[in-house]
């Protein structure tokens, strides 16, 4: 990790450590910071620093989380979260990515895009995460649960399938802070709405590869959509 890191030092020292204070302005400062250029991963590692796991899987989660997310990332960016999960659940004290998807950069308008379009649930996070049963958070047997929990999640979210995205991502959003912020009750949560993500990207590839992708759109979304009181339109 160290080598690959040592690769670009001059964009860690340009860009400067994120400051401690809110997640949505450390966001918003990091893409500041960037000056219309995108980063690869390696430099964002570097940039976050000792807040690896949680700060990149949030970041990481966000396009494909969002009510109008950016297509074509939810592929790249859930393998990248599927390692990371892993890793969380090996007990690996930072992130480590192999050198060629270290090297892969993000592009500037999908790193805008994301965080201009997340501010209700960044908020959310800013109003309701804190350290919570930090003896919970920090079990080992948590920390193993969810990072398999996000493996299972990103490698679902990661399927080019209708409705395998949103709710995956949206539930290692909130694993991902709970974990950022030590909050072992919001990690509790993420991991009790996580059987329900699973059950609705589940049922979208079992239409898709049983009547079709068109049969996801055309049946399976209408009926989702019914159960939770929401219109079909």
């Amino acid at each position: 990790m160290q080598r690959a890191m040592s690769e670009t030092p001059a964009a860690a020292e340009a860009a400067g450590p994120l400051p401690n204070h809110k997640l949505s302005t450390e966001l918003q400062d990091f893409v500041a910071s960037l000056d219309g250029e995108g980063c690869s991963l390696f430099e964002f590692l570097e940039v976050i620093g000792d807040r690896g796991f949680g700060l990149m899987l949030l970041l990481l989660a966000l396009p494909a989380a969002l009510p109008i997310p950016a297509a074509g990332y939810a592929t790249p960016f859930g393998l990248v979260m599927a390692l990371l999960g892993v890793q969380i659940a090996l007990g690996r004290p930072s992130p480590w990515l192999p050198g060629w998807l270290g090297r892969r950069r993000i592009p500037f308008k999908l790193l805008r895009f994301s965080i201009r379009n997340a501010r209700l649930p960044l908020r959310a996070v800013e109003l309701l995460i804190r350290p919570r049963l930090t003896r919970v958070a920090r079990s080992r047997t948590t920390q193993i649960g969810l990072g398999l929990g996000i493996a299972v999640l990103s490698l679902l979210m990661s399927m080019p399938i209708p409705l395998t995205n949103t709710a995956p991502s949206f539930v290692i959003f909130v694993l991902a802070a709970g974990f950022l912020e030590e909050d072992g009750l919001m990690m509790v949560l993420g991991m009790l709405l996580a059987p329900v993500a699973v059950a609705i990207a589940g049922a979208a590839v079992y239409v898709a590869f049983t009547y079709g992708p068109e049969a996801v759109e055309s049946t399976l979304k209408p009926a989702i959509k019914g159960l939770l009181g929401m219109s079909a339109d």
